[in-house]
């Protein structure tokens, strides 16, 4: 018997939406023109950049500024929360 544990739920949820990016990009995208927007900062999404980043489509991520190095170099460009914490807080 397979127990599901909180880090395997995530991990499918993290699958999904890098599924669904790259579905979305190979069916309606146009890579000198789109740019995918990714909100998260787990590396598991690292793979899922790089071959967007490939194909020719800018991706960048947006997140704290904790989320994963590999995660960071990957995309096109990172921008940091961290700084609009105090404007979050209103």
């Amino acid at each position: 018997m397979k127990i599901e544990t909180t880090q395997n739920k995530e991990k499918k949820i993290d699958t999904g939406i890098a599924t669904l990016l790259t579905k979305d990009a190979y069916k309606h995208g146009k890579p000198t023109e789109d740019v995918f927007v990714l909100v998260a900062g787990d590396k598991d999404y690292v793979p899922t950049v790089n071959e967007l980043r490939k194909d020719g489509y800018n991706v960048e991520v947006v997140f704290w500024n904790h989320a994963a190095r590999e995660l960071r170099d990957s995309a096109t460009r990172f921008i940091g929360l961290d700084q609009y914490l105090e404007h979050l807080r209103l």
